[in-house]
C-alpha cells in the first residue's frame, strides 16, 4: 500500500510539474523600458507571432528606463537566475559589459540558425563573442548631418549642393560662409557629451579599446577627429549648450542652423510643426586624411537578448527568429508597421523595402524620403567596440573635452593624457 501510495504520488508530482511547464511554455516575457517605442515594437512582433502561435501569449513588462531593466537582470543573476525573464532588451553599449560580468548567462542564436548576414554589421559586433553571437538587433542610431535649407538659402547658398557626402573640412567651410552671411552657428552641440567626438572617431573605423577591454588611444582616427572638434568650436561652426534640453532648443528654436544626431531625432524636429519644409538631412560627414574614413556612423541602439537559463528559452528563441529575423512577408511588413508608428528604424536589412522606408516626407525640404537615406547610410556604418569600461571612459573624456573648449588644455594629446588619468582613477575605485 505505501508502495503504490508513493508511486501515486511520484506520478501525480510529475504530472502536476509536466502540466505546469507546459502552462510555462505557453508564456514568454520580454523585459523592456518604453511603451511607445520598444514596448509598442515588442506587442506588435506580438501580434504578427500570434497569428500562427495563437496559444502563445507574449507578455511584454515595461520599465521605467534601461537602468532599471539592467538592474533587475542583474539581480536575478546574482540570486542564481531565479525570476529571469526570457527576454530582455539591452542597450547596445552594455551588453559587452554583461557578457563579460556573466558569462554564459546568454543564449548563443547564432547557433540556433539566425542568419546575421542579414543584419547591419556594427548592431551585430557588440554582441559577438567568438563564435558565439547572442542577441537578435532592433533599432539603429543611423546618424546624419540636420541642416536648415532656409538658412543656407538665406546665406545666399544653393542647398542641393550639400546634398552629398561631405568631408569635416567642407562642414567648417560652410559653417563658417553661414555665419558670416546670417550670423548663425552651423551646429547646435552638446558641451557636457562626449558623442559628436565618438561619432567622428566610428565613422572612421576607429576604437577606443582593445578586444580584451584595456584602453587604447592609437586609433589613427582619434587625434584627428579631437583636432577637428576643437577647430569648429574655435571657428565658431558649433553653437555652445550644456545638457539635453538646452541642445534641442537651440536647434529647433533655430539659434542654430543644424546639428549632427541619429534617426531618433526626427520626431524631436518634427515637434516643431512651424520649422516643416525647411530641413534636410545629408550623411554623416567623414575625416579628412585618414584611410577607411566613411559617410557613416552611430549614435544609440538596442537588442533582445534570450537569457540561458530563461523559463521558457526555446519558445523566445522560437518567437525571435519567426518576427525579428525573418523574411516572411508578415514579419517585413512588421518592421514597416513600427518604422511608421514609433519612429522605430530596425535592422533587419531585408525590411527597408517597406513602403514607409521608401516613402517621401512632406516635413523635409523637397520631401526628402529620409528614413530610405538614413537605412541606406546604416548598412555602411562600422563596428565599435564597447566593453564593459564604455561608460567610465566616456565620462573621463568628457570632462577633459570640456577643459579644451576652455582653453585649459590645448592639444588632442592633452586631451587624452587628462582623460586618461581621470580614467584610470575611476576604474580602480
Amino acid at each position: 500500500m505505501k508502495k503504490s501510495l508513493m508511486a501515486f504520488l511520484t506520478l501525480a508530482l510529475f504530472v502536476g510539474t509536466a502540466v505546469l511547464a507546459s502552462a510555462n511554455s505557453k508564456m514568454v516575457t520580454v523585459w523592456c523600458w518604453d511603451p511607445n517605442f520598444n514596448g509598442y515594437a515588442m506587442n506588435q512582433a506580438a501580434l504578427v507571432y500570434n497569428k500562427s502561435h495563437p496559444d502563445v501569449k507574449i507578455d511584454v513588462v515595461v520599465f521605467p528606463n534601461s537602468d532599471a531593466v539592467m538592474q533587475k537582470v542583474q539581480a536575478a543573476l546574482q540570486a542564481g537566475g531565479a525570476g529571469l525573464p526570457d527576454i530582455a532588451l539591452v542597450q547596445d553599449f552594455q551588453i559587452e559589459q554583461l557578457v563579460t560580468n556573466y558569462p554564459g548567462v546568454l543564449a548563443d542564436l547564432k547557433a540556433a540558425g539566425v542568419d546575421y548576414s542579414q543584419f547591419a554589421a556594427n548592431k551585430v559586433g557588440p554582441m559577438t563573442e567568438g563564435n558565439k553571437i547572442y542577441g537578435i538587433p532592433f533599432d539603429t542610431g543611423s546618424t546624419g548631418l540636420f541642416l536648415r535649407a532656409d538658412y543656407l538659402k538665406a546665406a545666399g547658398l544653393n542647398p542641393a549642393h550639400y546634398q552629398k557626402d561631405l568631408t569635416w573640412n567642407d562642414v567648417i567651410t560652410l559653417g563658417e560662409k553661414v555665419k558670416a552671411k546670417i550670423k548663425k552657428p552651423l551646429i547646435a552641440f552638446d558641451t557636457t557629451d562626449w558623442t559628436f567626438l565618438r561619432m567622428m572617431v566610428q565613422s572612421a573605423g576607429g576604437q577606443w579599446f582593445k578586444a580584451d577591454g584595456s584602453l587604447d588611444l592609437s586609433s589613427p582616427a582619434i587625434r584627428p577627429a579631437i583636432a577637428t572638434v576643437k577647430k569648429m568650436y574655435d571657428a565658431g561652426v558649433l553653437y555652445p549648450t550644456e545638457g539635453w534640453g538646452n541642445w534641442v532648443s537651440a536647434f529647433n528654436n533655430g539659434d542654430a542652423a543644424g546639428l549632427m544626431s541619429a534617426v531618433w531625432i526626427i520626431g524631436t524636429i518634427k515637434s516643431q510643426p512651424t520649422n516643416a519644409g525647411k530641413w534636410m538631412v545629408v550623411p554623416t560627414p567623414r575625416l579628412s586624411g585618414v584611410s577607411g574614413a566613411r559617410n557613416a556612423s552611430n549614435w544609440g541602439g538596442s537588442s533582445w537578448y534570450v537569457f540561458s537559463q530563461a523559463p521558457n528559452k526555446a519558445g523566445a528563441i522560437d518567437f525571435l527568429k519567426s518576427t525579428w529575423a525573418s523574411t516572411d512577408p508578415d514579419a517585413l511588413e512588421f518592421y514597416n508597421t513600427i518604422l511608421k508608428g514609433a519612429g522605430a528604424m530596425g535592422t533587419f536589412l531585408p525590411s527597408r523595402v517597406g513602403s514607409n522606408y521608401t516613402a517621401k516626407d512632406k516635413f523635409f525640404y523637397k520631401d526628402q524620403a529620409v528614413y530610405h537615406d538614413f537605412a541606406k547610410w546604416m548598412a555602411d556604418v562600422p563596428n565599435l567596440r564597447y566593453t564593459a569600461n564604455y561608460n567610465a571612459w566616456g565620462s573621463a573624456i568628457s570632462a577633459s573635452l570640456s577643459k579644451l573648449y576652455k582653453g585649459e588644455l590645448k592639444t588632442p594629446d592633452d586631451v587624452l593624457t587628462d582623460a586618461t588619468t581621470m580614467y584610470k582613477q575611476s576604474i580602480s575605485q
